[in-house]
């Protein structure tokens, strides 16, 4: 994360009203409080405003940084910082409302003593998930030591939130997002209810002070058992080859059933068949046509866009067991449209934040949606022995 100290331009539209902040830029990483430590012994910035615009980053560095911020009586907000021609040395600039922060950035965001959220801003949350684990949270193994660590990090992060004078209830909401959602983005009315949005306008001389809210005791979330973990793996089917994954089906980590995404050969060398079925427990039974699937497709991140491939459904359809919906949907799809999917989880430079993956997503006739993204775990080496096989099946 990057902090400047910037003011409002251009000066002869503002003049002597012309506002300063602090613009905090990037990911939080381990150097992060020591660098605002930094800046800080600069210049006298208690009492000033700090604008964030971030993905997030590490959870310890995080905290501090927020409490660093309330110890100096920071403001908080959210927004891009755009850069005007610098004049005279000083640094202008104008503040966009157009930003992100998202994950451990909402943490920091509630360091100010009064905090502004702009209607145009995304806070987007989610659960905390040890980072090399995330990417594919289903295949990998935890030890005991991992879950102490997670369990000691969330309490420090309940804690940290009633010390802020924020409700728990964004804990609570956090919580619910596993690592394979889209993380969930707050609404404005939430956002103020629970003391995240304190004020309209975060540049307010007079500092409110914000008192903190006794911690409520909620019952603990069920936990969700991933319905395989050993990531991709061969099977055969109808005497083919199948690379196979199985997954819960989650709407904000709760389960509502699980699903299998599949690939075999096609009768083209560059291309696979893909077929996804799917077991959904609705609440409602009996099944109504509205709560039928309406579209399935799946997605992978190339860069900053989506190559996407919408499946045939074939059908949707109750099943034997009460309020139980049975689904299945094909398709071919591109073998370089999955080598860039398997390439993209091995990489190391592949970000958690950054939802890098292959991603499925479905909707029903209701416009119930469900966006999950599987983990890279055993696919690019699948592929490769896939493409092999399938390659033995076409003459040379």
């Amino acid at each position: 994360m990057r902090f400047e100290w910037v003011r409002e331009g251009p000066a002869d539209k503002c003049g002597n009203q012309c506002r300063e902040w602090i613009s905090a830029t990037g990911a939080i990483v381990d150097s992060t409080v020591t660098d605002f430590e930094a800046f800080a012994r600069a210049r006298d910035i208690r009492g000033a405003t700090l604008v964030l615009n971030s993905p997030g980053g590490n959870v310890v560095q995080g905290l501090a940084l927020g409490r660093e911020i309330r110890r100096l009586e920071i403001s908080t907000s959210v927004g891009v910082t755009v850069k005007l021609a610098s004049a005279g040395g000083e640094q202008r600039a104008t503040l966009s409302p157009r930003a992100t922060c998202s994950s451990m950035c909402v943490y920091v965001l509630l360091g100010g003593v009064q905090r502004s959220v702009p209607d145009e801003a995304r806070i987007m949350v989610h659960q905390i998930w040890p980072s090399s684990k995330r990417n594919d949270a289903n295949a990998a193994t935890y030890s005991a030591g991992n879950v102490v660590a997670i369990q000691r990090v969330n309490g420090d992060i309940g804690r940290y939130i009633v010390d802020m004078g924020a409700d728990i209830e964004l804990f609570e909401i956090s919580s619910r997002i596993p690592p394979w959602e889209e993380m969930r983005r707050l609404s404005h009315d939430e956002l103020r209810r629970m003391k995240v949005h304190t004020t309209d306008d975060p540049f307010l001389s007079a500092p409110v002070t914000v008192t903190a809210v006794p911690i409520v005791k909620t019952p603990a979330p069920a936990v969700v058992v991933p319905a395989n973990t050993l990531g991709w793996m061969f099977v055969n089917r109808g005497g083919q080859r199948a690379l196979v994954r199985h997954h819960p089906l989650t709407i904000e980590g709760q389960e509502i059933g699980t699903f299998e995404i599949s690939f075999t050969c096609s009768d083209k060398s560059d291309t696979f068949r893909v077929h996804y079925q799917e077991r959904r427990i609705l609440q409602n039974s009996p099944i109504v046509a509205t709560d039928r699937l309406e579209a399935v497709g799946i997605s992978i991140r190339q860069d900053n866009s989506f190559l996407r491939t919408l499946l045939t459904l074939e059908d949707s359809v109750p099943g034997k067991a009460p309020a139980e919906l049975l689904s299945h949907a094909h398709g071919t799809i591109a073998a370089s449209y999955l080598e860039t999917a398997a390439a993209a989880g091995s990489s190391d430079a592949v970000a958690s934040s950054s939802q890098q993956g292959l991603i499925v997503a479905t909707t029903t006739i209701d416009k119930v949606r469900t966006v999950i993204r599987i983990g890279h775990t055993g696919l690019a080496e699948g592929l490769r022995q896939l493409a092999n096989n399938c390659e033995d099946n076409f003459p040379n």
